[in-house]
């Protein structure tokens, strides 16, 4: 049987794999692959991704647009004064949107990634996919209302957040099926239940993530992270001032942050007394030994996070703040602990760590849970199930994508606005010129 033929959009190249946003497109598209022919579009940032190898049978076909980041940065600038969402605004390219439309064609459906890219398909009448993953919006509220952060985020947030979200909730009525990690996000984009959403957790790899209980003398708590993401430095920051200390007041215990980090991030955390960074490891499970627990202090963010599930996997008891367990269907006290306060999240990392019954108690329930509800062996199983009553089959009126936007920001009105926005556009002519 000849396969339909899906074109797959990414803000970023998936490759190398690092981060939860890649992983789960990743493996989106392995699950998709059983009934559909694949190609992937994908813009890339760095001239290093144009030309990156990728030893993967995945996809039959790969296309690579170029989008520095000084473009970027000069597109979200133009957008400041209007009231597009600088999310979309980033992710901004002439090039990108004319490939959409050369490639539509020859394919039978188009999934995008995350609205950054699905901003150029929404008005496309054929079969077409968005997979969101959460609601940043929601992400953004709750970030801008932290206690601490920084200055700088915050006015972002505050800029960003209700013009992201009157779209989000716009766009996800546009599309034939939307994908959300978590019940909270549908919630706050659909809370009426209209729109074709579908809620399909992360998975955990069981194969890669073995159960391997934390030993009796284990000293070790460990955040599993990527740390370019700036949730996850708030996330730390905040742990290690509030938290660590009264820790490490009872107890001879070691912080230790893995995974993926800017050597500029790895600078300031390791100015901090008893904290370890591994940085970019090939095997989380290399990273973890010596841990008794696993904590995820995230104070904002949306969706599920991972990680809890990975320390679910192998075997590590967790730690959380309520926030990081919004996404996840876990019963605290059974399957992990949960904490509102620092104090508070003190005495559960020193429960755990003087008592070696508890924490088998509890990683024994949780890797069960995550074999029950969070193996990815299940999410592939309901992406498919979830394409399954699409009409592929029905006629497309028209050639072209998402109308296209012919300037980078609409009309703002008169005044500093409109005078910004001239003199940003001279200095994009003038780059442009200058690369070509």
């Amino acid at each position: 049987m000849v396969k339909k033929r899906l074109l797959v959009l990414t803000p970023r190249l998936p490759y190398p794999t690092v981060g939860g946003d890649r992983v789960r497109i990743l493996h989106l598209c392995r699950a998709l692959s059983s009934q559909f022919e694949l190609t992937l579009l994908s813009l890339c940032e760095t001239r290093n991704e144009m030309h990156l190898p990728i030893q993967d049978s995945l996809f039959s076909t790969i296309v690579r647009v170029y989008l520095p980041r000084w473009r970027s940065y000069l597109n979200t600038a133009l957008s400041l004064p209007t009231a597009r969402p600088l999310q979309l605004a980033y992710y901004e390219s002439a090039e990108f949107r004319s490939k959409i439309n050369s490639l539509l064609p020859e394919h039978d459906l188009v999934l995008a990634h995350l609205v950054r890219t699905g901003q150029y398909i929404e008005n496309w009448p054929g079969p077409k996919f968005l997979e969101m993953t959460d609601a940043i919006s929601m992400s953004y509220l709750r970030d801008r209302e932290l206690s601490g952060a920084y200055n700088w985020k915050k006015l972002i947030y505050h800029v960003e957040q209700h013009r992201l979200m009157t779209y989000e909730c716009s766009t996800v009525q546009r599309f034939d099926r939307v994908w959300l990690t978590s019940r909270v996000d549908r919630e706050f984009l659909d809370p009426h239940n209209r729109c074709a959403i579908d809620v399909i957790p992360n998975g955990a790899d069981l194969k890669m993530l073995t159960f391997r209980p934390p030993a009796k003398d284990a000293n070790v708590i460990v955040f599993v992270a990527n740390m370019a993401s700036l949730q996850n430095q708030d996330a730390c920051h905040y742990f290690i001032r509030n938290i660590l200390p009264a820790v490490k007041a009872e107890a001879n215990i070691v912080f230790r942050i893995v995974g993926n980090a800017p050597e500029s991030v790895q600078k300031k955390f390791m100015k901090y007394p008893g904290v370890l960074m591994t940085g970019r490891i090939e095997r989380i499970q290399d990273g973890v030994a010596g841990a008794f627990c696993g904590v995820c202090p995230v104070r904002g963010g949306a969706g599920i996070q991972s990680k809890i599930l990975e320390y679910f996997a192998m075997g590590l008891p967790c730690v959380s703040s309520m926030a990081g367990l919004s996404g996840v269907d876990a019963q605290p006290g059974r399957d992990l602990m949960a904490y509102r306060h620092p104090d508070e999240a003190a005495r559960q990392i020193l429960l755990l760590y003087s008592d070696p019954a508890l924490r088998m108690k509890i990683a024994v329930a949780a890797n069960a849970l995550v074999r029950r509800k969070y193996d990815w062996k299940s999410a592939y199983k309901s992406f498919v199930d979830s394409c399954v009553h699409i009409d592929l089959a029905r006629p497309v009126v028209g050639g072209t994508c998402a109308l296209p936007i012919n300037r980078l920001a609409p009309n703002c009105g008169p005044g500093p606005a409109r005078s910004i926005q001239r003199v940003l556009r001279k200095l994009l002519s003038s780059r442009t010129t200058e690369r070509a």
